[in-house]
């Protein structure tokens, strides 16, 4: 069976996680997979894997501190730290790791810059801004945290034996620095401009724009690390954990840096019998005024016949002939909100139709709360038998691996309203089909 890799944060779409290592596992012929898991907090992220059975997590803000408390091991200088970025599950014990350090370290040292003896400023609180200057200090740089709350920079600052400011002195801060590392999750302008000089040097985490503070740094002749270096080399290594493997860097640096056209213009919803595809899909369509399209309705209405009976009068291989017809002609429309059957996935030309033109989304939930969604009503083919429960829990294990390689994210149902999931799916993916 493939391994599941993901990478979990809130929002969490927008990360190139999963483009550098389904690229390395491809490049190694290596059966695994990567995905996205948007999680509403660091106990969910946890608990999600533990049921999926996922094999490592990268761990994205804003989780890298709270994760610790439910993890079954933290390594010691992530525990240190008090920040863990990457999990990795060895049988049912989760194991915390921090790579971040050494990937900031990296990044900066694969572009000519040598920490030591020189004045550096971190902008943050949070888990990377901790990474960031425990690899400063430990490079011989001497290290000023800032941020909006003072007390937590004060925090940081007090564990790790350096110096924390308060964001009206940033100005000054900044003028006094070599080396400037943001940590800040907003792009929008912090740092002021005229504080900006050319001999600078900026690392900005947020490498999903070009923020205020590149852009106006650039403009002053500022030396600008790409913040993706920082995910590279903090992906490297985490590699390394997954697999034991050396990291196919080449291959994961070209997978980060290819920028193709997003084509996606519908939303899919992908996932087992009872983890509410339905239910969030009408959600999901009236808050992105598309219309919504079942795949299972649409045989029905064609056919004039359930699923049910269609499974008992001509079979499961004319059914799947059924769905794979639909989805090819709905799946390359435009502004769908498409509902996919359970089994949808098993066929590789469904997933590659879902993949090219729809953000997946993989819905999931235990077999407790599919067997209570679903009843007993014997309108499931696949689950007329006399063991429901040990059936759920089998083709759960099979279908996994095909959900997460079709998926763009995941997320969980369970204890969740459909309304809930759908204005989570909203926030992740409407502002990449309207680009």
């Amino acid at each position: 069976m493939s391994r599941i890799y993901a990478v979990a944060g809130n929002p969490i779409f927008h990360s190139k996680s999963p483009d550098i290592f389904n690229a390395a596992f491809s490049e190694l012929s290596l059966d695994a997979v990567y995905t996205r898991l948007a999680a509403a907090g660091a106990e969910e992220v946890i608990a999600t894997a533990r049921e999926i059975g996922i094999d490592g997590l990268n761990i994205t803000s804003p989780f890298k501190t709270d994760i610790i408390q439910y993890l079954d091991e933290v390594e010691a200088d992530a525990k240190k730290i008090g920040s863990v970025n990457v999990i990795v599950r060895s049988g049912r014990r989760f194991i915390g790791y921090n790579t971040d350090v050494g990937g900031a370290l990296e990044a900066l040292r694969m572009n000519a810059v040598q920490p030591a003896g020189k004045r550096a400023v971190v902008l943050g609180a949070g888990g990377a801004a901790k990474s960031a200057a425990a690899a400063l200090i430990s490079a011989g740089a001497d290290v000023v945290i800032v941020n909006r709350t003072f007390e937590k920079a004060q925090s940081i600052a007090e564990a790790s034996a350096c110096r924390a400011s308060r964001t009206e002195d940033i100005a000054k801060e900044v003028e006094d620095a070599d080396i400037l590392v943001s940590c800040l999750s907003t792009g929008k302008h912090v740092v002021p401009s005229h504080s900006l000089k050319k001999s600078l040097i900026i690392l900005d985490a947020n490498y999903g724009e070009e923020t205020a503070l590149v852009r106006e740094g650039r403009a002053k002749g500022c030396t600008i690390i790409d913040g993706r270096e920082w995910l590279l080399f903090q992906g490297t290594k985490a590699f390394a954990h997954f697999t034991g493997m050396e990291p196919p860097v080449a291959t994961m640096r070209k997978a980060l840096y290819e920028k193709a056209p997003f084509k996606k213009r519908n939303i899919a919803l992908i996932g087992f019998m009872g983890v509410g595809k339905s239910a969030v899909g009408r959600y999901v369509a009236k808050r992105l005024n598309m219309p919504l399209v079942d795949i299972d309705s649409e045989i029905e209405r064609k056919n004039g016949s359930s699923i049910r009976e269609i499974f008992e009068q001509s079979g499961e291989e004319t059914f799947r002939k059924m769905e794979a017809n639909e989805i090819e002609n709905i799946a390359a429309m435009s502004n769908k909100v498409i509902s996919c059957g359970g089994g949808a996935v098993l066929n590789k030309g469904n997933m590659d139709h879902l993949r090219e033109h729809s953000v997946v989304v993989w819905l999931w939930a235990k077999a407790d709360t599919i067997l209570q969604r679903i009843g007993d009503n014997g309108e499931r083919p696949l689950l007329n038998v006399r063991d429901k429960r040990s059936e759920v829990e089998k083709l759960l294990r099979f279908r996994k691996p095909f959900y997460a390689y079709a998926s763009d994210f995941l997320i969980r149902t369970d204890k969740k309203k459909p309304k809930e999931i759908a204005e989570r799916i909203y926030d992740e993916s409407s502002k990449f089909l309207k680009s």
